[in-house]
């Protein structure tokens, strides 16, 4: 059995639109959870459509889907967002780079679609720059959006990572984890979808430096003083060669 946990957050103009948009094929043999903290409709909604739906106690992203994947039956556990920026129709390929991986992220910036959002493509292009090459430095390997909602991972593996992170941190806690443990980590590229309902929630953390020095943080107290020093000595050249892989990247 698969789970497909949606951490949701007052998205009940677009949670529908993200059930109803998985695939037959994996909906007959997957169970879907909604972990919600709204205060609007989407947990009748979600519930109505047939979804599972978990009240999480207090608000944090890192909370919902440890709830979740805790209450989860099935075998592998994929995450994706409840606010349409995460394409559901493409849980299958999701599934089936997950054969030959223990992790896989669906990441923007890897690919030009049809159907993206040419103003979120170019915002993303600049925010991979800065938070794509910092994950590099402690060897998370990819061109694509490390923070990426929507991934995969077979239930085993969550449990061997531990994860404690109660809020938006959760995905660098469970990137880096993966990283200490030698989990073979795939991406796999998915369109700029705009947000339904309007906004960029994305945005939130391009607009927010608070958030983006606690991901800074997160990442630096797994480093010990001495290689601490050595990180801190080779971040400049790194980020001017990824910046110009990552550009050749998309020629």
């Amino acid at each position: 059995m698969i789970s497909i946990i949606i951490p949701t957050l007052d998205e009940e103009e677009g949670i529908a639109k993200v059930i109803c948009s998985i695939p037959e094929e994996i909906r007959k043999k997957s169970e879907v959870i909604v972990v919600d903290v709204s205060d609007d409709m989407t947990p009748v909604i979600a519930e109505r459509l047939g979804a599972k739906v978990l009240r999480a106690g207090k608000k944090g992203k890192g909370r919902q889907m440890r709830l979740a994947a805790k209450a989860a039956k099935g075998e592998i556990l994929v995450f994706l967002d409840g606010d349409g920026t995460d394409p559901p129709s493409y849980i299958p390929m999701l599934l089936e780079e997950l054969k030959s991986a223990n992790l896989v992220l669906g990441c923007r910036n890897l690919r030009n679609f049809e159907e993206d959002d040419k103003n979120l493509r170019r915002i993303f292009k600049l925010y991979g720059i800065f938070i794509a090459a910092l994950f590099r430095v402690v060897g998370f390997e990819g061109y694509g959006d490390p923070l990426a909602g929507f991934r995969a991972i077979r239930k085993k593996d969550w449990d061997r990572l531990a994860l404690k992170s109660n809020d938006f941190r959760i995905e660098t806690e469970m990137n880096i984890k993966a990283v200490k443990k030698g989990f073979v980590i795939k991406e796999m590229p998915i369109p700029h979808l705009k947000r339904s309902g309007g906004g960029l929630r994305a945005s939130k953390l391009l607009g927010d430096p608070k958030q983006v020095f606690e991901i800074y943080k997160l990442i630096l107290a797994y480093f010990t003083e001495d290689q601490l020093k050595k990180k801190i000595v080779d971040f400049e050249s790194k980020i001017k060669l990824y910046a110009k892989r990552y550009y050749s990247h998309f020629q």
